[in-house]
């Protein structure tokens, strides 16, 4: 299950879009959807579109600081290749997507769009049979995907760098979102990244 073209469900997201439409009609300005396979062992879950990264190239995690940086490294694992906002990803050994699927103001969903856009991600999940390990970027990606797993958030608090076992075939780890604002207060560390991906490719026998 995905959502539809132009997709309609939050009000002030569509708002929001048509605005956008007119500010900037060389954008994509629609909904994001995930890519990557789903029978891939590694999912990692982002919050949303980014206004001038994936909302005008319409590809997730592409376009903008956080793109470049995630690509980056999933490059260096051999986990992807890096692609650009003209061409087609073709060799990528996990699934990307976000919480939430279009492009938020401010880049904050509310309560009622994450969980509307719940149901796309749990449907993700659910059709991914060879999931293990599943990277949260973020406190808002990380709660909406405990939900998805039907899991109680109480059990399963965020926390930086923290390691959470779901079950006796997936792992979540999490990480603060990989945000220019993030680095550059560094409240994120590149040194993080690397710990995590390591931590990832050991998991997976990458």
């Amino acid at each position: 299950m995905e959502p539809k073209k132009n997709c309609n469900i939050c009000t002030r997201l569509v708002d929001y879009r048509n605005q956008n439409k007119i500010l900037f009609p060389d954008f994509y300005n629609d909904r994001v959807l995930g890519i990557g396979s789903l029978s891939s062992e590694l999912l990692i879950v982002g919050l949303a579109p980014g206004l001038r990264g994936a909302n005008r190239t319409g590809k997730i995690f592409n376009g903008d600081f956080s793109g470049n940086l995630l690509f980056n490294f999933l490059k260096k694992y051999n986990i992807s290749e890096i692609y650009s906002e003209f061409e087609e990803i073709s060799n990528i050994n996990c699934r990307i997507t976000n919480a939430v699927k279009c492009l938020p103001p401010n880049n904050k969903p509310n309560s009622f769009e994450i969980k509307k856009c719940n149901v796309f991600l749990s449907s993700e999940i659910n059709k991914m049979k060879n999931l293990k390990i599943i990277l949260t970027l973020g406190q808002i990606s990380h709660k909406s995907t405990i939900i998805a797993l039907n899991k109680n958030l109480s059990e399963y608090k965020f926390k930086h760098l923290k390691k959470h076992k779901i079950n006796d075939q997936i792992t979540l780890i999490n990480s603060y979102h990989c945000s220019k604002y993030n680095i550059n207060t560094k409240r994120l560390k590149i040194s993080d990244l690397d710990n995590i991906f390591k931590l990832i490719k050991k998991l997976l026998h990458f």
